[in-house]
């Protein structure tokens, strides 16, 4: 994989340009204010949230999925627990991986927004960036990781502008453009894998399709914000002991057609179809 370049390191007044334009960026310690960032430990967490029972994604060699296993079910192994004995355990490897996907923070569909009970506390420490337009929220996620863990090459598939915000820890991040959806190896549409957003190619280790593709990289820091434009293609490596983030993703005042978005457009219409029947 060619490293083409880091991604831009921005403050927030330049934030716009970035967003008309569709290019990644990294506004450099935008969450000063925020408590969380001086707060959001794993003793404090526990004692906000401990009790409350989520599940969360397991893997053998800290890969998330592990598209390394043979079956679906090992691809996308979960496990169940508290909060408390979640931080407990990831302080000891990257094997446990706590997102949005097991439990939402906040969701807006339609100008209608909720808020998971159980999470709401960590929105006391929160503060919503000014660089979100609150009338295109679509959902807020919160994130907990230990050294180790490596997010698998993807794209959102909900066709949202994507603004990570990095409370604890650090986390090296790789994204790719659009333009270079061919030589990705996406999982295909109609396969045995459903994960049709993801690549079948792990970029963590030497592969020959990687050979002439482009990428941007970027270190993120606590106190950072990364935006991540819609229909980028990105992986993470958590490097903290412990790391937390908070994801904004909205939708962007215009729809983004680009190589992946046409993708996305298919399998949605493929879906829509096999519902209608």
């Amino acid at each position: 994989m060619k490293l083409v370049g880091q991604i831009e390191r921005i403050t927030a007044g330049a934030f716009a340009g970035f967003e008309r334009a569709g290019r990644p960026a990294v506004i450099e310690g935008a969450l000063r204010e925020w408590p969380a960032l001086t707060r959001w430990t794993p003793a404090y967490l526990t004692e906000r949230i401990g009790d409350v029972e989520i599940s969360y994604k397991q893997s053998s060699n800290g890969k998330h999925p592990n598209f390394h296993e043979h079956t679906l079910a090992a691809m996308f192994a979960t496990g169940r627990s508290t909060f408390r004995e979640l931080f407990a355990a990831i302080a000891t490897g990257p094997e446990r991986l706590f997102t949005g996907d097991e439990k939402f923070l906040l969701r807006r569909r339609a100008g209608v927004t909720a808020i998971d009970p159980e999470l709401a506390p960590l929105l006391d420490d929160i503060v919503m960036p000014a660089l979100v337009p609150p009338d295109r929220l679509y959902t807020m996620w919160a994130w907990f990781s230990g050294r180790g863990v490596r997010t698998w090459l993807h794209y959102d598939n909900n066709g949202c502008h994507n603004l990570n915000a990095q409370i604890a820890g650090t986390k090296e991040c790789v994204l790719i453009a659009p333009r270079e959806l061919d030589k990705l190896a996406l999982f295909p549409l109609g396969g045995d894998n459903p994960a049709h957003n993801c690549s079948a190619i792990d970029v963590s280790e030497p592969d020959p399709r990687l050979a002439n593709l482009e990428a941007v990289s970027a270190r993120v820091d606590a106190g950072d914000l990364l935006f991540i434009p819609a229909w980028w293609l990105h992986a993470f490596t958590h490097l903290g002991d412990f790391n937390a983030n908070i994801n904004y993703w909205w939708k962007p005042e215009h729809p983004v057609m680009n190589e992946v978005a046409a993708r996305q457009l298919l399998i949605d219409a493929v879906a829509n179809a096999n519902v209608d029947e």
